[in-house]
């Protein structure tokens, strides 16, 4: 009598209901070489290290490659922000070597 107006819930398939909520199937990961390109370019800026600046411009270098082979791998801008925070740093470190303003 009532129950000839209600409709009947429309059915669904359990594997789609359950990929709906799942997480992706291969999450982003962010690369350690490029953080840690990035804190010794930074480095290089704050104590003027010429040493700092390379191993700088190598992690970011490294850390760009990894990236390359492993799409998984997030932190381009990291890499490349330490690669230039790390030239600038070394730069920096051979101007005042050259022209004496070490300050030691």
């Amino acid at each position: 009598m009532a129950d000839e107006n209600i409709t009947p819930a429309p059915e669904y398939d359990d594997a789609l209901a359950s990929d709906a909520f799942a997480a992706p199937p291969s999450e982003r990961r962010r690369s350690g070489k490029a953080v840690a390109a990035l804190v010794c370019g930074i480095l290089s800026l704050v104590v003027v290290g010429i040493i700092l600046g390379i191993v700088a411009i190598g992690l970011g270098t490294a850390a760009r490659k990894d990236m390359e082979k492993d799409p998984t791998l997030d932190g381009k801008g990291l890499a490349v922000a330490g690669q230039v925070t790390g030239a600038i740093g070394a730069v920096l470190a051979v101007v005042f070597l050259a022209t004496g303003l070490t300050g030691f």
